[in-house]
């Protein structure tokens, strides 16, 4: 198995999965009436940024040091966590309890899509290393 050949997949895949929610949002926007549009910025770019950390230091421990897989998939999901904690508390500080309930539906989505993403294709991959 090619690990370069796989991180390369994985952040292609990533960035198809964040137009294709994008692209749910603004439809359920636009026949909702809901106004997604701050919500999809900050999911975008949180998973954007996660994804993509995680796909090239995944390729890095997998080349340099493969018996810290089990380590690094461990800190990948409690930093999401973290991250994901940190995103709403302050958007919560910044807006208020007013609008939270739209954020935090929307980011959900972001977080829970990419997390089961991450969930399967790295279960295929530790498989085959």
């Amino acid at each position: 198995m090619d690990i370069t050949k796989q991180c390369k997949n994985y952040i292609v895949q990533s960035i198809c999965l964040v137009v294709l929610l994008n692209v749910c949002c603004s439809l359920a926007a636009k026949f909702w009436g809901y106004g997604l549009l701050a919500a999809q910025i900050v999911g975008t770019v949180f998973v954007l940024v996660l994804e993509i950390t995680a796909a090239l230091v995944w390729r890095w421990v997998a080349l340099k040091h493969r018996d810290m897989l089990p380590s690094f998939f461990t800190a990948v999901s409690g930093f999401r966590f973290l991250g994901a904690l940190l995103v709403m508390a302050v958007w919560y500080l910044v807006v208020g309890s007013e609008n939270i309930m739209t954020f935090l539906v929307v980011f959900l989505v972001f977080y829970m899509v990419t997390l089961l993403h991450h969930s399967i294709i790295f279960s295929r991959v530790s498989n085959g290393l």
